[in-house]
């Protein structure tokens, strides 16, 4: 996501730049202040030395899995890091407007669309530390200046994302069998599983448009409106890749208790900034195949592959 922004952001001409716990991730040609969201002394000098007007709060422990194994550290970054950029921004002579990036996980199970009236129930470390990030945009209401937008992300993807991330799974197991790496079989988990699924390439450009039109204290679905199950998916790869492959289901890969379809309505966004995904969701998954093409060829040539990622907050003029 970080990158994607960057690029974007650069695009219209934007000044930028990233607070990173750790400098030189990839990030080339911006300037890149070290400070670890958790520490806000830190934080404040890097916003001090700048001065942004926006800024994009992308730092998070954003893995529910991981947030299992380590929940003091996800409350930590998520919670306390999110209070820490607020404080930061709004310290500032002129506070800066802030995006915070929240899930569509802080939502309760339901079998309609959810919009950002729909009831809450978080139901893992993860979702629960961002529900209350979303809290504390209530001690910035009185400011003047400045404020938070929040933006509740369904699941996005696009070439570079992690194959942690399923369909970044999918497209790295499918360009392996085309090289012959792998016998044409996919393992994975559920695959009835409905999700809404948004280009990483639309979802900056709705970050970008909800800092401009957004309102402060409000929430927004960042979303496509549209649900597709793995195998759907699964048939889309195989007919852009014209290979047909089994499926090895492992009960290790499944999630407990997970929801059997989500899906969001974005009336909200859309009324507000005009904003529509505008990348087809069959190029999406063309991209990253594709991606997963050049990165298999590259490590059969012994070359490393990179994933860059940013997960830091973001701030330009």
């Amino acid at each position: 996501m970080g990158r994607y922004l960057i690029s974007f952001l650069r695009s219209c001409g934007s000044e930028l730049a990233v607070v990173a716990a750790a400098c030189g991730q990839g990030i080339p040609d911006t300037q890149c202040y070290e400070a670890d969201v958790r520490d806000g002394d830190k934080v404040r000098s890097a916003f001090h030395d700048f001065k942004p007007n926006h800024i994009y709060h992308l730092a998070a422990v954003s893995s529910a899995e991981l947030s299992w194994k380590s929940p003091r550290l996800t409350y930590e970054v998520n919670v306390f890091g999110t209070l820490n950029v607020f404080d930061a921004a709004m310290s500032l002579p002129s506070p800066a407007r802030i995006l915070n990036v929240s899930t569509s996980q802080v939502y309760a199970p339901s079998n309609s669309a959810l919009n950002e009236a729909s009831a809450t129930a978080p139901d893992n470390p993860y979702a629960a530390s961002k529900a209350m990030a979303e809290f504390l945009r209530v001690q910035y209401r009185k400011h003047s200046d400045g404020g938070v937008v929040t933006a509740r992300s369904f699941n996005h993807t696009g070439p570079g994302q992690s194959p942690t991330f399923v369909l970044s799974s999918i497209a790295r197991q499918f360009a392996e069998i085309e090289a012959g790496l792998r016998e044409p079989k996919l393992v994975l988990g559920n695959i009835h599983v409905k999700r809404d699924f948004t280009d990483v390439r639309d979802v900056v450009r709705a970050y970008s448009l909800l800092l401009q039109k957004g309102s402060v204290n409000e929430i927004y679905n960042v979303c496509s409106g549209r649900a597709w199950s793995i195998g759907e998916i699964i048939e889309e790869f195989e007919s852009i890749s014209g290979r047909k492959v089994e499926i090895e289901s492992h009960s290790d890969k499944r999630r407990t208790g997970e929801t059997e379809e989500v899906h969001g309505d974005p009336a909200k966004i859309r009324a507000v900034t005009g904003w529509e995904p505008a990348v087809p969701f069959r190029t999406t998954l063309q991209d990253l195949l594709n991606y997963w093409r050049t990165a298999t060829r590259e490590l059969g040539d012994g070359k490393s592959l990179e994933h860059p990622m940013i997960s830091t907050p973001l701030v330009s003029k």
